[in-house]
């Protein structure tokens, strides 16, 4: 039976941005001089300041995306990555980078929505800087242990409306643990968030038996999913995916205000003159849909190319919409 979406929640959800292809806009320049420098943009090699590690899917991601820029942009794009501090380290360097195009930052959405809408102390503002473009959207899964006997989200709630259902995310005030709070109220479920340092961690202790629950990422419990050892019960698409036909949408559920797919994106130093933002937007929104990147996607992934005034629209909606949820709920950071 649907659950009734509370008028709070609801204006809380965060809409999915449509597909956009881009649209250059020829900036009016003053000064001569400057407008010689920036049609020859770029006349030397660029940085995608990453961050995270080597080795992830978004470092897979970067690099094949620097390969389609090469003869896009006739220059080399080297990947710079600076992991560390939930992505704030890699974040801070392209706010204080030159403003001339020549460093690119990967924007993860911790750092462009979760970190800003919980009030962290951060030594940057998203004002910094000038959006270029998402790159994929993303959905969160929430998943069971086989040993729990709930087969469908209805009867998880009523589970844990008896006790307490423990599960895992990678931090608290991070998509997973914001959106089972919004699961907890509005359906009057009781959850409790146990934290981990990594998604594949929490879904090995599941198939111990060491926890319940999982709301994360696709990719750790997809096949541990397929093989029968969880059980992914919904997913925060607006609707099904291919991947997992038989999993219901939480909108499908009668859940619309859980429709939540996270983004990953791309951005320079706020002031970076506009010829050199529409010459990079052009070539990365190529690049980004090109069938080398798009084929490396994992399944829960969907391209997002926008325009830089549509990426920048996006990101302060749903800031918004989390730091709501994020005030009736009193989720803090950690």
């Amino acid at each position: 039976m649907p659950y009734r979406v509370t008028r709070r929640a609801a204006l809380a959800a965060m809409a999915t941005p449509a597909l956009v292809m881009p649209a250059l806009v020829m900036a009016t320049l003053v000064r001569p001089a400057r407008l010689h420098a920036q049609d020859n943009f770029p006349n030397r090699p660029l940085r995608l300041v990453l961050p995270f590690g080597p080795g992830g899917v978004s470092d897979t991601l970067a690099r094949i995306i620097a390969e389609q820029l090469r003869p896009l942009l006739g220059q080399t794009v080297a990947i710079d990555p600076r992991p560390g501090s939930n992505g704030v380290i890699a974040t801070e360097h392209v706010a204080h980078a030159a403003k001339d195009g020549y460093t690119v930052g990967y924007m993860a959405y911790g750092s462009l929505v979760t970190g800003p809408a919980l009030g962290q102390p951060l030594n940057y503002r998203v004002a910094d800087f000038q959006l270029l473009t998402a790159i994929f959207r993303a959905a969160q899964v929430l998943a069971v242990a086989r040993d729990v006997p709930a087969r469908s989200l209805a009867e998880l709630v009523a589970l844990s409306k008896d006790r307490p259902v423990a599960y895992g995310t990678v931090g608290r005030g991070g998509p997973g643990h914001i959106l089972m709070e919004m699961l907890a109220g509005e359906t009057g479920g009781r959850f409790e968030n146990a934290v981990y340092r990594t998604e594949a961690t929490v879904v090995q202790d599941m198939l111990g038996g060491a926890i319940p629950g999982f709301m994360g990422s696709l990719m750790p419990a997809l096949e541990q999913h397929r093989a029968g050892s969880i059980r992914i019960l919904a997913i925060s698409s607006p609707g099904r995916i291919a991947a997992l036909p038989g999993v219901p949408s939480f909108a499908e559920l009668g859940l619309p205000a859980l429709t939540f797919q996270y983004c990953h994106g791309l951005a320079v130093p706020a002031g970076t003159p506009r010829s050199v933002v529409d010459r990079l937007h052009a070539a990365f929104a190529e690049a980004i849909l090109a069938e080398p990147v798009r084929s490396r996607m994992t399944p829960d992934m969907t391209p997002d190319v926008t325009s830089p005034e549509a990426f920048t629209a996006n990101i302060a909606r749903e800031t918004a919409a989390l730091a709501t949820v994020i005030k009736a709920r009193g989720i803090t950071a950690g």
